[in-house]
């Protein structure tokens, strides 16, 4: 091929690129205008409209932007979906939708990644090799394969051209959070876009979570939680590869298996309330895809691309608070207990009197998911500031707590030292 026909074929795609990232761009501020447009017309009163009903038409539109755009715009509705102290529960719902989404890639597209990591001889290292993926997320496609060894292994493969989209995408995700922020002045939209981008950053770096295995491996856990062994000397920042771990996702499992969902469902609770308020390290992404129930019985957690990390003051305070809401510190004061776990805004009265009017309402049916998101719902409206750390943490037990709800099984908030005693995980 001529040099010639090399230099407009590169032109032409990254001429292709541009108009790709163009569309996208018109697109986004499209729907920004509708969405404008939309609670405009309410507050003008000439719609007639509920405002839940503005916010569920609004939703379904950054919705089906975020489905349409792909990549890191699926990957910012993920994150969106569990910031109940962003976006009114309309959005969380809309979004949500978005949690499993992605879509399959042609093959060749891998084996240039994998050349990229490994060498153009990369089917060398390998057995056997399945093209065919077994999970696609908005990033990444894991592919099953077996080693020379007879190892069986998941390679977790990074989708190319994503860096590159995010790249781009981040600059249009600045320039929405600048045009967002007068509308919600009690938010700090680009702050709050800032922590998106450089969450999506590092987890664009698969050997960021490959230490994140690694440190997570190391924790105690209490038996009958484990996660894949990490195969160290074939990582690279596109490519994660771990063993092969058999078993059922969870949610299918419990639907196939309901009598099984107390058993199970209290065990992976109460590795979090470990991981949460005894280690301060948790895998912080805990939607049912990133769980698998083994053979055996066990529970392997997935995907350490995200991980909660608190500082043993943060451990100390939220420990004291979670269990304080739950009524095992008796006598103490919730609105203080708020205070000195960073909460912002609202004297210890206003705290205590928000939190346990949610409570009252919610704990006497068991509804704690819906009383975590309620909690925060309030302190928005009251503009509290919650902690960044604190989002995540309710974003686990909201998550888990749908679960427990959904399958019917009560909350067991013993504390974890009164558990059964842990273990150290099996991959350490």
């Amino acid at each position: 091929m001529s040099s010639g026909r090399r230099i407009t074929q590169t032109g032409a795609a990254a001429l292709g690129s541009l108009l790709a990232g163009r569309r996208r761009y018109a697109r986004a501020i499209g729907v920004f205008g509708e969405v404008a447009s939309l609670y405009a017309r309410h507050k003008l009163g000439s719609q007639g409209r509920d405002v839940t009903d503005v916010h569920k038409d609004a939703a379904e539109r950054v919705t089906q932007l975020c489905r349409r755009n792909g990549a890191i715009w699926v990957k910012a509705a993920q994150f969106f979906s569990c910031r109940p102290d962003v976006l009114p529960l309309e959005y969380i719902q809309s979004l949500q939708t978005l949690q499993n989404e992605g879509m399959q890639i042609s093959f060749s597209y891998i084996d240039k990644a994998l050349s990229r990591a490994w060498g153009s001889e990369w089917r060398g290292r390998f057995l056997e090799f399945s093209e065919i993926p077994i999970a696609v997320a908005s990033i990444a496609q894991v592919h099953r394969a077996k080693l020379l060894n007879g190892q069986d292994v998941a390679v977790k493969v990074r989708l190319p051209g994503v860096v590159q989209l995010f790249e781009q995408d981040a600059k249009v995700f600045r320039f929405l959070a600048e045009l967002a922020a007068p509308f919600f002045r009690q938010l700090d939209f680009p702050q709050i876009t800032e922590q998106l981008l450089e969450m999506t950053a590092v987890e664009m770096d698969f050997r960021n979570e490959a230490q994140n295995l690694e440190r997570f491996a190391r924790i105690p856990h209490p038996p009958r939680i484990r996660v894949p062994v990490l195969e160290q000397k074939m990582g690279a920042a596109n490519v994660l590869v771990t063993h092969w771990e058999e078993g059922v996702r969870l949610r299918e499992h419990l639907d196939e298996n309901p009598d099984q969902a107390a058993d199970l469902l209290t065990l992976l609770f109460g590795s979090y309330l470990q991981q949460v308020t005894r280690v301060g390290l948790y895998q912080a992404d805990p939607h049912p895809g990133n769980f698998i129930v083994s053979p055996a019985g066990e529970i392997v957690i997935l995907d350490f691309g995200a991980i909660g990390k608190l500082t043993p003051q943060e451990v100390r305070h939220y420990s004291r608070l979670l269990f304080g809401l739950m009524g095992f510190e008796p006598n103490v004061d919730i609105g203080q207990l708020f205070v000195d776990a960073g909460f912002v805004g609202g004297a210890p009265d206003t705290l205590r009197d928000l939190a346990l009017y949610v409570l009252s309402d919610r704990m006497n049916g068991d509804n704690v998911a819906y009383a975590m998101e309620d909690i925060i719902e309030k302190f928005r409206e009251n503009h509290v500031r919650i902690p960044d750390t604190y989002i995540g943490i309710a974003r686990v037990l909201i998550t888990l707590g749908g679960l427990l709800m959904h399958y019917n099984v009560p909350f067991d908030w013993t504390p974890p030292e009164q558990r059964p005693s842990l273990k150290p995980s099996s991959t350490t």
